[in-house]
């Protein structure tokens, strides 16, 4: 697909080495204004705080954070910043891990209803000590996973950004006009079953 701007808009990719394979999540950040230099900064230094301080207890220790990368996605040549501190931190859980296709999916929430307005996050180091039976993560790992992320949201509200649903299509079609920003209000889990991320496989992806 050819680019489309997205006006104030942060991609910010967090970078991870999980058993020896490059995986990722990403999150589109509202700037509410022109991104500058500072902005992708400020973004990429909160992401790093906020997974080593706050989400990392509940990764496994398989998955090392090696860097954020934040990309002002208002033009095709866009700036971008990469945040990778001298030391590198991983997941805090010594457990064990499942493979790295077996996830759980975290839904992001905006106040409207449809799949245009609600986004996706695939936890990326599933501790084995987190399923509570063959199929299913218990009730407890998913409420606090899911409130870790939603300290994302809280911590980049506090930067007074906004973590945002971006959608480029609707009814199978470019939007008219260019994207339309859905702001990410809450976090919960759909279900407790796992799910697979193919591409996470060693060797699959990039």
């Amino acid at each position: 697909m050819a680019f489309v701007p997205a006006p104030n808009i942060i991609m910010c990719e967090f970078r991870y080495l999980q058993d020896g394979q490059r995986t990722e999540n990403r999150v589109m950040i509202d700037n509410l204004a022109a991104v500058d230099a500072a902005a992708l900064e400020a973004v990429a230094v909160a992401a790093w705080d906020w997974w080593d301080g706050t989400y990392s207890p509940f990764i496994s220790n398989v998955v090392t954070l090696r860097e954020i990368v934040t990309t002002d996605l208002s033009e095709q040549n866009g700036d971008q910043f990469t945040y990778a501190p001298d030391t590198t931190t991983t997941g805090e859980n010594t457990g064990g891990a499942m493979p790295n296709e077996v996830t759980l999916c975290l839904s992001l929430r905006s106040g409207a209803r449809g799949r245009s307005a609600r986004g996706r996050w695939f936890l990326a180091g599933l501790p084995r000590e987190a399923l509570a039976t063959t199929n299913a993560v218990s009730s407890a790992y998913a409420d606090d996973s899911s409130g870790a992320l939603q300290d994302f949201v809280d911590a980049i509200d506090a930067l007074a950004k906004k973590v945002v649903i971006v959608s480029y299509r609707t009814n199978n079609a470019p939007r008219v006009g260019g994207p339309v920003y859905f702001v990410v209000s809450s976090v919960v889990v759909t279900d407790n079953i796992v799910d697979s991320q193919r591409k996470r496989k060693p060797g699959v992806g990039s």
